[in-house]
This record gives structure tokens, C-alpha cells and sequence, in this order.
């Protein structure tokens, strides 16, 4: 086995490389000793202070010895040795995504609440409208039938008066009665066909009653409470509604200063009674 001497050897032989040198294979040759060479003792780096310029010379030093900078140099990540972790790219589209969602929210629940309201204001605005419409036929049957009832009637009475008596005073006092008692149905079918007679008779009132003073508008509380505030809101400033007992149903009192409008159907009957009889 071959003896290695040399520096090298020793490397080999498992010594401290303390011993190893550059070995010049040049000088080598039969009878020449080996020439080593001698290599430069690396350069001392000290630690640069913060805010001092790159290559610097530390004070007390060497102008040789130049000041250490660290490592600016950029990774495979693209980013510096000793900056701060750039955010990952699915943080920034979740931050992103949240946002976007959390906008489309509050965009989409302000037009629903638009559109809401404004559906809302409009079915209120049809149903006043429909329930204003309705009264107003129910009237204008109610009138009509009212007026042709009179009107029937007066024929009647006029025709009775014309015509000499046959039977006496009897047969007067039949007539009457019969007269009497078809305008009774007529009023009865008339009540129970109108589903809110208090409106009905709120009309009537204020249709006879003066329009440039306060007006109280008295009604049985039964048809008051079942009037729509909608058509209570239509009632002029200088009307006022109020409920009471002494009023019948389906019937109205107005007072204006000293006049009296009674709209109530048992006086109507009355009077009716004392024209047919005079």
C-alpha cells in the first residue's frame, strides 16, 4: 500500500484541513520539493450601523476593511431577504370576494326595500281607490232608487187625489197604508244591500249641510267604527264625526251653528207620513 506523505494526504488520512494548502502540481517533479503557495487570509466584515450607506468605511478601521452589507438579494419568490411575507394570493381574493359580497348585499337589500315600499304604497293607493269607487255606485243606486220611490209615489198620491172616492175615507186610509209599506221595503232592501250604510248617511248629512262653516256630523258608533279611516281622512277640516247613541242606524245628524240636518230614516218615515195624510 502506497504511503501518501503530502498535504493532501493528510486530508485523506482524515486530519484537520488546518494543514491543507494549495498545492502547486506544477512545481512538482523528480527531485524537486514541493512548492506551496500561500493563499489570502479572507477580508474581516463588521456589522454596519443602521442608516449607513452601503460600502462604507468603519471609523478605526483599515481603509481597506470595507463596512458588511447584508444580502439584498431577491429570492425565487420574487420578493427580498429580510422583507416583510407577501400576502398569499387566494388571502387577497377571499378579502376581495367578501367585499364584493358584502356590497351586492347591501345594493341588493336597499332596492328590494324600494321596491317594497313602493309595491306596498301602491296596492294601499288601488284599495282607496276601489273602496271609493264602490261607495260612490252604492250612492248613486241609493239616490236613484230614492228618488224613483218618491217619485212613485207622488203619482200615486196625485192620482188618488184626482180620482173621486169610491169607498170613503176607507179606502184613503188603505192606500196610504199601502204606500207607507212599500216605502218601508224599499228602504229595509236598501239597508241590507249596502254593506256600509254609515257612509251612506255621512253623505247624506253633509250633501244638506252648509259648506263654509264647522259642521258636527253625528252617527251610531256601530257605523262609525265600520267607516274606512281612508274615507274619514276625505272628510273636509271643518267636518267633525263623532259617535252617539241617540242616532239610529244607518242614520246621520249634522249641526251647523242653529241648523239641524236630521238624515236619520224614522223621521224621513214621518214626514212622509204627514204628507200622505194632509
Amino acid at each position: 500500500m502506497r504511503t501518501i506523505s503530502s498535504p493532501e494526504g493528510a486530508v485523506l488520512r482524515g486530519e484537520s484541513t488546518a494543514r491543507a494548502v494549495a498545492w502547486d502540481r506544477s512545481a512538482r517533479g523528480p527531485g524537486r520539493p514541493a512548492v506551496r503557495t500561500q493563499q489570502p487570509a479572507p477580508p474581516v466584515l463588521y456589522p454596519v450601523p443602521d442608516g449607513a450607506p452601503a460600502g462604507a468605511v468603519l471609523r478605526g478601521g483599515s481603509d481597506a476593511v470595507t463596512a458588511y452589507v447584508p444580502d439584498r438579494r431577491t429570492t425565487t419568490a420574487g420578493r427580498r431577504v429580510g422583507d416583510a411575507p407577501a400576502p398569499r394570493l387566494e388571502e387577497v381574493y377571499a378579502a376581495e370576494l367578501d367585499r364584493l359580497r358584502q356590497e351586492a348585499r347591501e345594493q341588493g337589500w336597499a332596492a328590494g326595500h324600494a321596491e317594497g315600499t313602493a309595491v306596498a304604497a301602491d296596492a294601499v293607493a288601488r284599495a282607496e281607490a276601489e273602496a271609493a269607487q264602490r261607495a260612490a255606485v252604492a250612492q248613486q243606486r241609493w239616490e236613484g232608487r230614492t228618488a224613483s220611490a218618491v217619485a212613485a209615489l207622488t203619482a200615486a198620491c196625485a192620482q188618488v187625489d184626482a180620482t173621486p172616492p169610491a169607498g170613503g175615507e176607507e179606502l184613503h186610509e188603505l192606500l196610504l197604508r199601502t204606500a207607507l209599506t212599500l216605502v218601508e221595503e224599499v228602504f229595509a232592501r236598501e239597508l241590507a244591500v249596502v254593506r256600509r250604510p254609515g257612509i251612506d248617511a255621512l253623505r247624506r248629512a253633509l250633501a244638506l249641510s252648509p259648506a263654509d262653516g264647522p259642521t258636527v256630523v253625528r252617527l251610531h258608533p256601530d257605523d262609525l267604527e265600520r267607516i274606512p279611516a281612508a274615507v274619514l281622512d276625505q272628510v273636509p277640516d271643518t267636518v267633525r264625526v263623532v259617535g252617539d247613541d241617540t242616532v239610529e242606524r244607518a242614520g246621520a245628524i249634522a249641526e251647523t251653528g242653529v241648523r239641524r240636518v236630521d238624515a236619520q230614516l224614522g223621521p224621513a218615515m214621518d214626514r212622509v207620513r204627514a204628507v200622505l195624510s194632509a
